[in-house]
């Protein structure tokens, strides 16, 4: 009878995880396609990744440049309050286009980390006087706790189940 409760009405847990897996699905998409890219092009892709926000969010911070502007200028009798109530309407703006952009570049910023993973499988780093040896790739569980986190939410992960490479 509690298994036939709990089809029937699933916990918040797994409500969240299965709002993820469309994302990890684009995840995994967008990971398949970076293994034909070079090295360099895949370097390539946080330069991409920054420019996007930057498009995004040039108009806002071109605003505010010229809001700050009018404050320094002495001779301008400008209502120095108003303005500064502007600059903050215009940074929250700026926070959430920041925050739509990097929601949009999510998948394909995941996928490169993990196809950058995958192409460090077996390289090694002197750490301390140690040999350190990667042999990390995400799995989904990883990036649903990625994801989490990127979310600002806190996720609980059993022992074994990566949470240092999730963070």
């Amino acid at each position: 009878m509690l298994s036939l409760f709990k089809k029937i009405f699933p916990s918040k847990h797994e409500k969240d995880v299965k709002s993820l897996l469309p994302v990890v699905e684009e995840i995994n998409q967008f990971y398949e396609e970076y293994h034909s890219l070079s090295d360099d092009e895949l370097k390539n892709k946080t330069v991409e990744f920054r420019s996007r926000i930057s498009e995004a969010t040039k108009e806002i911070e071109d605003e505010i440049a010229q809001l700050k502007k009018k404050l320094q200028d002495e001779n301008s009798e400008v209502n120095h309050e108003d303005i500064f109530a502007d600059i903050d309407e215009l940074e929250k703006s700026l926070y959430e286009s920041t925050q739509e952009t990097l929601e949009e570049i999510l998948p394909e910023a995941f996928a490169v980390v993990k196809e950058t993973c995958k192409r460090l499988c077996g390289k090694q780093w002197d750490v301390t006087g140690h040999k350190i040896q990667w042999e990390m790739i995400p799995f989904d569980v990883q990036l649903i706790g990625g994801i989490n986190l990127h979310q600002g939410k806190i996720s609980e992960m059993a022992t074994g189940e990566g949470k240092t490479l999730v963070a």
